[in-house]
């Protein structure tokens, strides 16, 4: 029987263990975001750590350039949060990060290592080296061997213009990051999509835009996951691709870090489950702290959208023996506007990759 490759574009965590995990880490982002936030108007109170590589101050230099009335609102929201007692907090950071001290000159990421991590989160190396169940299947899917594996860009739609609409057409770009089957982080540069967008109008690409390939051949270990977060920025609200590879790749540090702790053990990633491990939560949390970010901040971006697809092995094909899957289509929101951007997933029997 053939093998099945798995697409999705609903990063999940099915397994409980992973998940409470992946909610630490996430507890933590979170911890950072509120810190950063009443830094801002309290810095004695509120001490940055140090490390100019911390959360924190990723997390603060993006506060800073939003306008003061979504800074004002955001310090408001926090400060009642804080005020309001451990079992609200508990509901939004867990328990066990419930009390931590945000007035603390340590980062929170600091603190949270020196909790010891629950029983229910103890993972064995054999559990690791097993294929788990991360995300569910949305689609495909039998296989033949292939050496690279790409993502291909085939329009981008305006289906409603940024607010507000009257001031100008829209500049979009579309930029990213990858994860490989090794847990690497890679920066897709951004490139200008269409400088004079309006209601209705798209940009096709003919033949499909490479968005990024990635080398079959890396990595030891089979199954093979891949994960590509795509962002979509209007020019003049700026910054997002910078400010997402910076959290992407500081994200993946720390749940390496936890999946070590987990584990007893530093853990490889020479591809197969714990890369697949790593790409899953790390999209997962990101996700997570955009949607706080747009909740707590009034952040209104373009939430960063990550895909996924896993092969079981080097001889897998998409549905019928096919060697490119069905255009699949992302929908982003914000600004006052929503773009649509389809792609799909290519094989390629040419060496090379990213």
């Amino acid at each position: 029987m053939a093998d099945i490759i798995t697409t999705s574009e609903n990063i999940g965590i099915n397994d409980p263990k992973i998940k409470a995990i992946a909610k630490r880490v996430l507890g933590a982002c979170i911890l950072s975001a509120q810190k950063a936030t009443m830094h801002a108007v309290n810095a004695r109170s509120f001490p940055m750590p140090a490390d100019r590589g911390a959360m924190e101050s990723l997390l603060h230099d993006r506060f800073v350039s939003l306008d003061s009335s979504k800074r004002a609102g955001a310090v408001a929201r926090v400060r009642d949060h804080l005020a309001a007692g451990p079992a609200v907090r508990a509901a939004l950071v867990g328990p066990e990060l419930a009390a931590l001290d945000l007035q603390d000159s340590r980062s929170m990421f600091e603190h949270v290592k020196a909790i010891p991590m629950a029983p229910t989160m103890r993972l064995s190396r054999d559990l690791l080296a097993a294929p788990r169940a991360l995300h569910g299947p949305s689609g495909l899917i039998p296989l033949q061997p292939s050496k690279r594996l790409g993502l291909r860009i085939h329009k981008v739609r305006c289906v409603d213009e940024t607010n507000p609409e009257w001031g100008g057409d829209d500049e979009i770009a579309l930029g990213g990051t990858t994860v490989d089957e090794t847990g690497d982080v890679t920066k897709v540069a951004e490139f200008g999509v269409r400088n004079d967008f309006d209601d209705g109008e798209q940009k096709v690409y003919s033949p499909p835009k490479e968005f990024v390939w990635f080398n079959l051949s890396e990595g030891t270990a089979w199954p093979k996951s891949y994960f590509v977060t795509l962002v979509l920025a209007e020019k003049d609200m700026g910054g997002l691709s910078d400010f997402l590879n910076k959290m992407l790749d500081k994200v993946k540090t720390e749940v390496i870090t936890a999946l070590s702790t987990a584990v007893g053990a530093a853990i490889g990633t020479s591809g197969g489950p714990i890369g697949t491990i790593i790409g899953s939560v790390v999209g997962w949390i990101v996700g997570q702290v955009f949607a706080w970010l747009k909740a707590w901040w009034s952040d209104d971006v373009f939430a960063p959208q990550t895909v996924s697809i896993s092969l079981p092995s080097a001889n897998a094909t998409f549905s019928g023996g096919a060697k490119d899957s069905l255009e699949r289509t992302l929908t982003y929101q914000g600004f006052g506007g929503t773009y649509a951007v389809t792609f799909d997933w290519i094989l390629s029997p040419i060496a090379g990759g990213t």
